[in-house]
């Protein structure tokens, strides 16, 4: 669809799928033949996890990545029938519904590939498993000492088929980082050992970071997912400096009011006015996932101009100190995201709230309908 439905909530998450398509397209061109997985882990980043399954599956790519079961159980039960791998730990108890939903699983250790096989012989299914290897993350992962020991043990396995081999950069958001080429020289040094001769296995380690600075590393598939969906590493090459953001948070003036000077506004009267002006309400708060932190500090955009959030942002709703401004019930409120010639951008807000993008993406929650344009 060309614009947003007016939903029935007065606040919303607008997520552009012509730009996301765009950003796969360049993403694509950059790293060439190698297969493109997508993480979608966390709701896609609060992108919504079941339209951006589908969305990703419509643009081409190669496969998804989830943290754990109930994410790719989620994207199955939407109707998603590419490659799914869960980059998370397994648990005993999951097991049978990995097998049954055709859900890829990382495998670090031998008790859990004992775990697996054992599934499978019960079940009269094969298991299709990438082997984890930690070469300096220091969170789930064989280490590489024993990765040839563990990958010897999965292929004797009858009911288990080994089709991945994969580690996770620590380091990689700035070209040349050190400890990132350490990680991918203890990779290689991996893969060298005659083990791996001539079995045919997708090797992947790069992140945003390491797609998009460590080209050598592409190997046989990439896991960008922050930069799908806009966000590029610093310094990243020219031939993704096109990436822009999908996400924009919008809502609606939702009530108006003259107040005098000396006035506190919201809990804590935290802001006290300094003349007499008009305070208007939006309908986001940290119950949606807007953070307590930017009170005082953030701004929005009404009619293409940045106003200041005022007093102490609310569970529900927050204030915004318009001024003299023309400004009157209903009107659009950009959160994030652009109105005009003037842009939020996410990273203003992140900044602010002393954290990284990811962070704040993610902890937008259901309480905000997702509307999809585009």
């Amino acid at each position: 669809m060309s614009e947003a439905p007016q939903p029935a909530h007065p606040s919303w998450i607008e997520v552009d799928l012509g730009q996301f398509r765009r950003n796969v397209g360049l993403i694509r061109s950059f790293i060439g033949p190698t297969r493109f997985c997508l993480p979608v882990k966390a709701n896609a980043y609060g992108h919504g996890l079941r339209a951006m399954g589908l969305a990703a599956e419509a643009a081409g790519l190669d496969y998804l990545g989830v943290a754990h079961l109930q994410e790719g159980v989620q994207l199955r039960e939407a109707g998603v029938t590419l490659p799914i791998l869960v980059l998370g730990a397994i648990h005993a108890d999951q097991i049978p519904d990995f097998i049954r939903y055709d859900l890829e699983v990382s495998v670090s250790s031998r008790f859990k590939a004992d775990l697996v096989a054992s599934a499978c012989e019960r079940l009269g299914r094969v298991c299709r498993v990438h082997l984890e290897v930690d070469t300096g993350m220091q969170r789930t992962g064989v280490r590489p000492g024993t990765a040839v020991e563990l990958f010897a043990h999965l292929r004797d396995l009858p009911c288990v088929e080994v089709v991945g081999i994969y580690s996770h950069l620590a380091t990689a958001d700035l070209p040349g980082d050190p400890f990132a080429l350490a990680q991918i020289a203890a990779f290689e040094a991996l893969l060298r050992d005659p083990v791996f001769a001539g079995v045919p296995l997708l090797r992947h380690l790069c992140n945003s970071g390491g797609t998009a600075h460590f080209p050598q590393a592409h190997y046989d598939m990439v896991r960008p997912s922050i930069m799908v969906f806009g966000y590029p590493p610093e310094q990243a090459p020219g031939a993704l400096q096109g990436l822009a953001p999908c996400f924009s948070l919008k809502s609606k003036v939702s009530y108006f009011k003259v107040v005098e000077a000396g006035q506190g506004i919201s809990y804590g009267h935290t802001y006290v006015t300094s003349r007499r002006t008009r305070i208007v309400t939006v309908p986001v708060g940290y119950g949606d996932g807007y953070r307590r932190a930017l009170s005082n500090r953030a701004e929005v955009l009404i009619r293409g101009r940045r106003f200041p959030i005022v007093g102490t942002i609310c569970m529900d709703q927050l204030m915004v100190d318009v001024g003299d401004a023309e400004v009157r019930v209903g009107d659009e409120v950009v959160l994030i995201g652009r109105q005009g010639a003037e842009e939020i951008p996410l990273v203003e807000i992140a900044r602010l709230c002393g954290t990284i993008p990811y962070e704040i993406l993610c902890q937008f929650n259901g309480r905000i309908p997702r509307v999809y344009v585009g």
